[in-house]
C-alpha cells in the first residue's frame, strides 16, 4: 500500500499546479496522469491573458507563440465586426510547453508524479481514502488523507463520488494548420448556425508571420449535423483556403459550473467542476484561481486535522465567492446566445458595428471578466436592451 497525504487525479495544468503549491507546504502528494505524456492529447485553443502566465509565474518567451490585439468576428450573412486597438489583449500559448512548464514545477516542489496511472476505483476506508489504479497491466493500491479530482470534462472522481454534472458538455474539434496568410494580430470568430451552432467557430495565428494557425469549433445540443460536417464547413472559408492540416485533436467544454464541489476528504477542481468561462470555453484562468482556493483550503485541512465535509466545504465558498457570479453572469449570456437565430446574430452584430460601441468594446473588453463589458455596452447601444431582461435578472433558483 503506497500512502501520500494527498493524491491528485489529472496530470494537466490544474491539477500539477495545485500539487506544486501543496508539495511547497511541505505535504506529500501524488499526482496520477493516465496517459503516458504531460500536454498530450491537447484540447485547448491556446489563446489566454496575460494574467495566466502570471498566476504560474512563467517567463514570456518559455511558452508564447504570438500576441493578439484583436478579433474578426464573422457574421452568418458574412459581415465583418472588428473589435481591437495597438493594445495586446491575448496571448498565444504552446500547450504542450505550458503543461510541462507547470509539471516540472510541481516535480520540482516535491510532487511524485505517476504517469499511464488511471483511476479504477475510489473507497472511502476513513479516516482515508484506498485508491485503485490500473498501471499498465496492473493494478495498485494508494491510500491517501485528501483526493482532488482535476480529471477533466469527463471526470472519473466526479461520476465514482456522485457529484452533480455540468449544465452542458460541448464537443469540439480542432486542428493545428501551416500554410496560412493571415494577419497575426487578429483571430477570427465565426457565428451562427451553418458553421458552429450554439457556440462558435475560430481561427488564432500561432506565430508572428501569420503562415501557421489553430483552428476549431464547438457545437451546442441544438447542431443537426455531425461534428465533421462543421469542421469541413470552417475548412472551406475563403480565409482557410490552401493551407494544410498538420494536426487533429478534439476535446469537450464543460460549461454550468458545479452546484457542489466538495465531499469529505474530496474536492473538484478545473474542467471536473466546470469552472470554465461559458462564453469562450476558456478553463485555464479560472481553473488557475480556483486551483489556488483548493489548495489553500486543504492547506487549512491538515493544520487543523479535520477533513470533514463541513471543514472540506470551505474550498467550494472560497472559489464561489471569488469569481462563482462571474461564472453565472456568463451563463446567463450563453443561454441567450445559444438561442440567437442567423437572423438576429447578423441584427445585432450590425447595432454593433458603430465607432462608438466598438470604443466601448475595446475600453471595457477583457476575456476573463466578459460580465465588465455588459453595462457599459448597454448603456452606449439600448438597441441590445431587448437582450437585458436576460442578461441581468436575478436567478430564482
Amino acid at each position: 500500500m503506497n500512502e501520500y497525504e494527498i493524491a491528485v487525479i489529472g496530470g494537466g495544468p490544474i491539477g500539477c499546479f495545485v500539487a506544486e503549491q501543496l508539495a511547497r507546504q511541505g505535504r506529500q502528494v501524488v499526482v496520477f496522469e493516465e496517459h503516458p505524456t504531460i500536454g498530450e492529447p491537447m484540447h485547448c485553443a491556446g489563446l489566454i491573458s496575460q494574467r495566466v502566465l502570471g498566476i504560474i509565474r512563467c517567463p514570456q518567451d518559455e511558452v508564447v507563440q504570438n500576441r493578439i490585439y484583436g478579433a474578426i468576428i464573422h457574421s452568418p450573412a458574412g459581415d465583418l465586426l472588428t473589435i481591437g486597438d495597438d493594445k495586446g489583449h491575448a496571448v498565444v500559448i504552446n500547450r504542450q510547453k505550458f503543461d510541462r512548464y507547470i509539471a516540472h514545477n510541481a516535480q520540482k516542489a516535491g510532487t511524485t508524479l505517476l504517469l499511464r496511472h488511471k483511476l479504477v476505483t475510489l473507497t472511502k476506508q476513513l479516516p482515508t481514502l484506498t485508491l485503485k489504479v490500473q498501471h499498465e497491466d496492473q493494478q495498485l493500491l494508494f491510500r491517501c488523507n485528501l483526493l482532488i479530482g482535476a480529471d477533466g470534462a469527463h471526470s472519473r472522481v466526479r461520476a465514482t463520488v456522485g457529484f452533480p454534472t455540468p449544465g452542458e458538455l460541448l464537443p469540439g474539434i480542432s486542428a493545428e494548420l501551416s500554410d496560412a496568410t493571415l494577419d497575426p494580430k487578429y483571430v477570427h470568430i465565426y457565428i451562427g448556425n451553418k458553421i458552429a451552432p450554439g457556440f462558435f467557430a475560430w481561427v488564432i495565428p500561432t506565430n508572428t508571420q501569420g503562415t501557421s494557425a489553430r483552428i476549431g469549433l464547438c457545437i451546442g445540443k441544438q447542431h443537426a449535423r455531425s461534428l465533421n460536417h462543421y469542421f469541413t464547413t470552417l475548412r472551406a472559408e475563403p480565409l482557410l483556403r490552401g493551407t494544410t492540416v498538420t494536426k487533429r485533436f478534439g476535446g469537450t467544454i464543460p460549461l454550468g459550473p458545479l452546484k457542489k464541489t466538495t465531499d469529505e476528504r474530496i474536492m473538484l477542481v478545473g474542467d471536473a467542476a466546470a469552472q470554465v468561462k461559458p462564453t469562450s470555453g476558456g478553463g485555464l484562468y479560472p481553473g488557475l484561481r480556483c486551483a489556488t482556493h483548493c489548495s489553500n483550503t486543504a492547506e487549512e485541512l491538515f493544520r487543523n486535522q479535520c477533513f470533514d465535509e463541513e471543514s472540506v466545504q470551505h474550498y467550494h465558498t472560497s472559489w464561489t465567492s471569488d469569481i462563482g457570479r462571474e461564472l453565472a453572469l456568463g451563463m446567463r449570456f450563453r443561454a441567450v446566445f445559444s438561442h440567437l437565430t442567423d437572423h438576429q446574430f447578423d441584427k445585432y452584430l450590425k447595432k454593433l458595428n458603430k465607432q462608438k460601441t466598438l470604443d466601448i468594446i475595446n475600453a471595457y473588453g477583457d476575456i476573463d471578466y466578459p460580465s465588465r463589458l455588459v453595462l457599459p455596452l448597454l448603456k452606449t447601444s439600448p438597441a441590445l436592451l431587448g437582450l437585458a431582461p436576460t442578461l441581468l435578472k436575478r436567478k430564482t433558483q
